[in-house]
């Protein structure tokens, strides 16, 4: 089966750091996860000891978690804060105010970039719900490019997009309590450098 987890799992197999047939042992497991069809970093703990601190880290907004993406059209303000509530269904449903069974979504945004009836957009995720980047921009009706869900099917024919253009480009590591095993990574900070729909879309 062609996935990340078995990719993981063949690495550290071939180093020697994980045996299969051992049924005691833990299987290294994603700590975070991202939307299908979006690209970028993923934490994966190879210890039960590992999955827990960083999964108490990551409710606990201790790791910092920003994206790239495209939108259509020039956002108004240029940054700012998305803060809306979504609630749980199928398609995300947006709204300003509280509502029953929604919970608030917030995400800090810059324009870094406008071209071609595009913004290239980096955000950070204050809260992490589901979908949270793609139904909050659609919302303001500043649809990610590519985005088959909530976006606009003729304009990402236009531009050539068949999936959303969303990239976890940057993780920083900020703890404020302690992560035991795990505290050498506190302060470091891990970017993608080259994603691919910044150098297509946006290539000056």
């Amino acid at each position: 089966v062609n996935t990340l987890i078995t990719h993981v799992q063949a690495y550290l197999y071939q180093k020697g750091q994980w045996d299969p047939s051992d049924r005691s042992a833990f299987a290294p497991a994603l700590c975070n996860r991202i939307d299908r069809f979006t690209g970028g970093i993923e934490i994966v703990a190879r210890t039960e000891e590992a999955m827990r601190v960083l999964s108490q880290k990551i409710r606990d907004r201790e790791i910092e978690k920003r994206y790239l993406c495209i939108v259509h059209g020039r956002v108004a303000p240029p940054s700012g804060v998305l803060d809306s509530y979504l609630a749980k269904n199928t398609r995300r449903t947006v709204t300003d105010m509280p509502a029953p069974g929604a919970q608030r979504a917030l995400t800090r945004y810059a324009t870094l970039e406008t071209a071609r009836g595009l913004s290239l957009m980096e955000c950070e995720l204050l809260t992490g719900r589901t979908h949270q980047i793609r139904a909050q921009f659609a919302h303001i009706r500043h649809p990610l490019l590519g985005d088959s869900q909530y976006g606009d099917p003729k304009q990402n024919e236009r531009y050539h997009r068949s999936f959303q253009a969303l990239y976890a480009y940057r993780l920083a590591f900020r703890f404020t309590t302690d992560a035991g095993p795990l505290n050498a990574l506190n302060g470091r900070v891990f970017q993608v450098r080259d994603v691919p729909f910044v150098r297509e879309y946006f290539p000056d």
